[in-house]
């Protein structure tokens, strides 16, 4: 066909990056921002790797899963759209109709029936509290946001509908603060958490902070009242605190739990309630728990409030002695602790035999290594907790190759309107 030519498209589907899926010519064709039913008309161009992509110029006809997308970053805009949600403009039944979709193709791949999955638990809008922004000096002040969909460009955000509005309202406060701090060319990372104290702010830069950056960032937390702010350099171990106006907590079963500068923090409140329901009715009856990848303890201090001994392992040696230190503060003498590099180091499986039940909530990368182990021993329940549908399935796998049955599914979206998925799930020998 013609350079530049328009051509009219029918969307039948959406791919595995919440792309519109049509076809030209006997060819696919990816049409970004697409929703199944819409006709469209779009300027076809093919990337790097031949793949033909169509850039709609107008909607002729909206399909019946389209939906208005509520902010104005959204959206193939000319210099590119905020990377940070894929699917804004998708109806809720089509959005929870497509996630429900990925996980069942993940589990299909490993030969996994989804007869299990339970309905989608979604966090609303406006309820994020952790994102990791990142900042760019340019010539006129700082650029703060999400990068662009498929680029390194960050769009500056005036308004997000995903984060808390606590933390939005800090967005213009820390472009100002930074501005005066950075000079053309540089850039940072604004990790941004809400906590049961207030807002945690952790810089990840390498710009230097001197006195009067002290002085600044000191009147910044105490103007907007934000409880600590801490800086961490992106090539150097280590987390050094700026300012702290009062120590940051998170209640967690009850316990107020001391958050490290940059600790893994559950998306949502609504996320996290969610998935610790489901672990504690998992495991209900248990009276000796393993919590493998426990973080700060997210899973952990519910489980203990239940009368369950919980031993919690994880790398992360500043969570593990927040976990230590809570317990012992709030006289949960069933809670144990142990830093180990479950990478490196799985539990083994003499070792779990000793629990009634085990709970991993490893990272994206998942747990292989530990559910190997897990399959090997001699606990009754297993229950699983993932960000990564993929690889949940791939260890999913090696539980039921060992003996274990698939008794539950429960997907929890902590991520509205991305292609992320989360869940919780329980096997049984």
């Amino acid at each position: 066909m013609k350079p530049d030519t328009d051509i009219e498209l029918a969307i039948d589907a959406l791919g595995a990056r919440g792309d519109g899926i049509a076809a030209f010519e006997g060819e696919r064709v990816i049409v970004p921002f697409g929703a199944p039913g819409d006709r469209v008309k779009a300027r076809l161009a093919r990337d790097k790797e031949g793949r033909l992509f169509g850039r709609i110029r107008a909607i002729l006809a909206p399909g019946s899963a389209r939906a208005e997308p509520p902010c104005p970053h959204f959206g193939d805009h000319p210099a590119g759209g905020c990377g940070g949600c894929a699917l804004q403009h998708l109806g809720a039944e089509a959005y929870r109709g497509w996630k429900r979709a990925q996980l069942e193709a993940a589990l299909a791949r490993h030969g996994i029936p989804a007869d299990v999955i339970e309905p989608i638990a979604v966090s609303p809008p406006a309820s994020r509290r952790r994102a990791d922004l990142a900042a760019s000096r340019k010539k006129e002040g700082v650029v703060l946001g999400f990068s662009a969909r498929g680029s390194h460009r960050v769009v500056d955000l005036a308004e997000c509908h995903v984060v808390r509005p606590s933390l939005a309202a800090l967005f213009q406060p820390l472009r100002e603060l930074l501005t005066p701090l950075m000079k053309p060319g540089d850039g940072a990372e604004a990790r941004l958490a809400a906590s049961d104290s207030g807002a945690d702010l952790l810089l990840v830069t390498a710009i230097e902070i001197g006195l009067g950056a002290r002085e600044r960032i000191a009147s910044f937390a105490a103007r907007h009242d934000v409880a600590r702010v801490a800086r961490a350099h992106p090539k150097r171990p280590g987390v050094e605190t700026l300012i702290e106006q009062r120590p940051v907590r998170v209640v967690l079963g009850g316990v107020p739990v001391p958050l490290p500068p940059g600790a893994f923090l559950q998306a949502t409140a609504e996320g996290e309630a969610a998935l610790a329901a489901f672990v504690c009715e998992a495991a209900a009856g248990a009276r000796h728990v393993a919590d493998l990848y426990a973080g700060i303890g997210a899973f952990t201090f519910p489980l203990a409030a239940t009368g369950a001994r919980v031993h919690a392992v994880d790398s992360g040696r500043a969570e593990m002695a927040a976990v230590e230190r809570a317990a012992r503060a709030a006289e949960r003498n069933a809670v144990s602790v142990e830093p180990r590099d479950l990478e490196k180091r799985p539990l083994e499986a003499d070792a779990l035999g000793a629990f009634d039940a085990a709970i991993f909530d490893p990272p994206r990368a998942g747990a292989a290594a530990q559910a190997k182990q897990l399959a090997a021993c001699k606990i009754g329940r297993v229950i699983a907790v993932s960000c990564n549908p993929g690889t949940f399935a791939r260890d999913a796998r090696l539980l039921l190759d060992g003996g274990f049955r698939l008794a539950r599914v429960k997907p929890v979206d902590q991520f509205l309107w991305s292609t992320h998925l989360e869940l919780a799930a329980l096997f049984l020998r």
